[in-house]
């Protein structure tokens, strides 16, 4: 090539190069997840009017409970093998009191704060926002057929949790990471028994996604409020199960992931507690899932 004809055609190289280097190569930044407006299988998707991210969970297989190597650990948390044959989704938060107020109509929350967690509400409170929610999307026309709003069981619940680890903590093991991952009770506290060697930032409930979300983009799934599950409680047994949803009758509900009213050893993804479904308390809120309507078996 002739030098004036190469100086003729350097700013279109150039322009070509620069086009390259924006985008025109494989190894170009990829675009951001697509975010539906409505639900679609393995997409993320955002509940209209209330701003309440759901975010979707793949079936898979993974191991519920814990070692017993585990600090810490509890008689109940009987490690096993489960496997969930479909995907659903779950909040990426806890349900926060405005989300609640323009569903329910009112706000049980003794920490008020339009993004803190929505909470002292029963079980069946919690299970009444669902069902006001499942009733409102199946108007609009917005929900597949055969799902709905619901609590999610245990096992959907550290499924999402865990997002694939298999540590005490969806953080790790080691407790000098909880102040930095999660609400609980710490040197700010004026409960009983609170670690009074960290400092979390926050001395009662915080606004939602104020820590890191673990490796799937769930928030507060260790610590801020415990969230209610939709089981009734029982102790497994050691054997491998598709599709748990609990027993069909019990006298109490089962709660998951800690507070900021407890220690960090209560947050642990495998650490299960239970109350009266009646309790309401400041310490506890939920989450919502949607799933295909599953019944105990």
């Amino acid at each position: 090539m002739k030098k004036n004809d190469l100086l003729q055609r350097l700013p279109l190289l150039l322009g070509l190069c620069f086009w390259l280097l924006l985008g025109g190569c494989e190894d170009a930044p990829t675009p951001k997840a697509e975010i539906a407006k409505s639900p679609k299988e393995g997409i993320a998707f955002q509940v209209p009017e209330l701003s309440l991210a759901m975010l979707w969970c793949p079936p898979g297989t993974f191991h519920m409970g814990s070692p017993e190597e585990e600090g810490s650990r509890d008689f109940d948390e009987i490690l096993r093998e489960v496997t969930l044959t479909n995907g659903f989704w779950l909040g990426k938060h806890e349900v926060t009191q405005t989300q609640w107020k323009k569903t329910m109509g009112n706000n049980p929350s003794h920490f008020k704060g339009p993004d803190l967690p929505a909470e002292k509400m029963s079980w069946d409170g919690a299970k009444t926002f669902c069902k006001k929610l499942t009733e409102r999307e199946r108007k609009e026309g917005r929900l597949p057929k055969g799902w709905e709003y619901e609590l999610p069981t245990e096992a959907h619940w550290e499924y999402a949790c865990r997002a694939g680890t298999k540590t005490a903590w969806s953080f790790g093991n080691s407790p000098a990471e909880m102040p930095k991952n999660a609400n609980f009770s710490d040197k700010s506290s004026k409960i009983q028994g609170n670690d009074i060697d960290h400092d979390d930032g926050f001395e009662y409930t915080a606004p939602v996604g104020s820590f890191p979300p673990n490796a799937w983009g769930f928030h507060d799934m260790h610590g801020n409020v415990f969230e209610w599950c939709s089981d009734w409680y029982e102790k497994p047994l050691p054997i491998p199960v598709r599709d748990p949803v609990g027993p069909t009758t019990g006298k109490e509900k089962v709660f998951r992931g800690g507070s900021w009213a407890l220690p960090g050893i209560f947050m642990r993804s495998a650490r299960r507690d239970k109350n009266l479904p009646i309790l309401e308390s400041a310490f506890l809120g939920f989450r919502v899932s949607l799933r295909k309507v599953q019944t105990p078996k």
